[in-house]
């Protein structure tokens, strides 16, 4: 973005005191930009208005993934990273494999995993990302075990979980220092009655392999469970329901640090680090109001998304009965961190909703930078999904109506 673009939008940010006796925001005037209290943390507020609007260059500058025999041929459950050689890893879940390509010429480097229970070889795998040496991390669930690779697709070692991080630890995300951090699931030891409901808690821990206690790093309320017939399911607007149905806290993770938006339905994020809280980030926007909402209408979404039957017919009983908040409870449906600590954020809603004119399936991301200013927003295709952000480069992952995956550099272009 242009300096004049960027100087115009600084005029319209302030930084305010967090209150050190009580833990939250003086939502008095701005003191000015760069003023932090005592605790060394500060408040960005943003004004809701028009900002510049971002669009993907258009052809994309790589693509992979075809229609093709061979490794770029990419199943459901891809995820993508840019090393920081610039190399390019693909992890299929489908195919238990990690794809590396050079994103200039295209060319496939070479492939590291597949189905199996050997050294270096997975099951059910998650892709956590490489630590400050270049080293690949990935975490087995089904042997609970990770193992770790070079950047050049060397097999180095691996590591079983420790019972310290319980039952089904979720590994989420390694740090440049190689310290995990991921979810520890609670299991419910008792089943509430019958038509009660119950507030979940998000919580992200540190993840030790020495077998020594995992450490909280941070937690807030998340999903509203309902309870009927032994039949736990989400209440709509308020959990972990496919958007628009969606409520609680997103988050997501950059080296030590988590991102987190508000629970309770501000436009705001937060970021924590080692030492604790560290910026808060606020929008002056209203929570949208779910005013036309209906148990048909709902239901009738309900079917076009993948939602067993039998959930189906369950809500078409039992939606009278929960207690549908009269509001959004967040107004964003997805966070991406970016490579330099901004943030990208989907509004939640439909396209119509919050921007006039544009194609019905697009969706709009505000677009945050380092210093958690509001830069502009940028609209991409409904099943165009960010997945990193480094400076104008955004890969991208794209789904298509037969469960295909292809993966994309596109460079960012700013207007208005």
């Amino acid at each position: 973005m242009s300096s004049i673009h960027y100087a115009f939008r600084r005029s319209h940010v302030a930084v305010i005191l967090l209150s050190a006796a009580c833990g939250v925001s003086d939502r008095s005037e701005a003191i000015g930009p760069g003023r932090v209290d005592s605790a060394g943390v500060e408040i960005v507020r943003n004004m809701d208005e028009l900002w510049p609007r971002g669009e993907l260059v258009q052809p994309a500058r790589r693509v992979f993934g075809s229609e093709e025999e061979g490794p770029e041929l990419f199943g459901r459950g891809v995820t993508a990273r840019l090393h920081r050689n610039g190399s390019l890893w693909i992890a299929d879940s489908q195919a238990q494999e990690i794809r590396v390509f050079d994103p200039g010429s295209g060319a496939h480097l070479f492939t590291i995993g597949g189905r199996g229970d050997g050294p270096g070889e997975f099951r059910r795998s998650a892709f956590l990302g490489f630590d400050g040496d270049g080293s690949a991390y990935v975490y087995d669930s089904e042997h609970r075990r990770l193992s770790v690779f070079s950047e050049s697709g060397e097999f180095l070692n691996s590591k079983l979980m420790p019972s310290s991080l319980g039952i089904s630890p979720r590994p989420l995300h390694v740090t440049p220092a190689g310290t995990l951090l991921g979810q520890i699931p609670r299991e419910i030891r008792r089943i509430p009655v019958d038509g009660s409901t119950v507030r979940d808690t998000v919580r992200i821990w540190t993840m030790p392999l020495d077998g020594t206690a995992p450490t909280l790093v941070w937690k807030a309320p998340s999903a509203l469970w309902y309870f009927r017939d032994g039949v736990q399911v989400v209440v709509p607007y308020t959990g972990v329901l496919p958007a628009p149905y969606v409520g609680g806290s997103l988050w997501g993770l950059r080296d030590d640090r988590v991102y987190v938006t508000d629970a309770a339905g501000e436009a705001s994020y937060t970021v924590y680090g080692p030492a604790g809280l560290e910026r808060r980030v606020e929008i002056d926007r209203a929570p949208r109001r779910i005013d036309d909402f209906s148990a048909s209408k709902f239901v009738e979404r309900l079917r076009g998304i993948p939602l067993p039957e039998s959930r189906v017919r369950f809500y078409e009983r039992h939606l009278s009965d929960m207690p549908i908040p009269e509001a959004q409870r967040r107004p964003w449906d997805a966070l991406v961190v970016t490579d330099e600590g901004g943030a990208w954020l989907l509004r939640t809603g439909d396209a119509e909703a919050v921007m006039v004119g544009a194609p019905p399936n697009d969706r709009t991301w505000d677009v945050f930078d380092a210093e958690g200013i509001l830069v502009g927003d940028i609209r991409l295709p409904a099943n165009v999904g960010p997945v990193q952000v480094s400076g104008q480069s955004v890969l991208t992952i794209v789904g298509d109506e037969m469960g295909r995956s292809t993966v994309a550099i596109h460079d960012v272009r700013w207007t208005g």
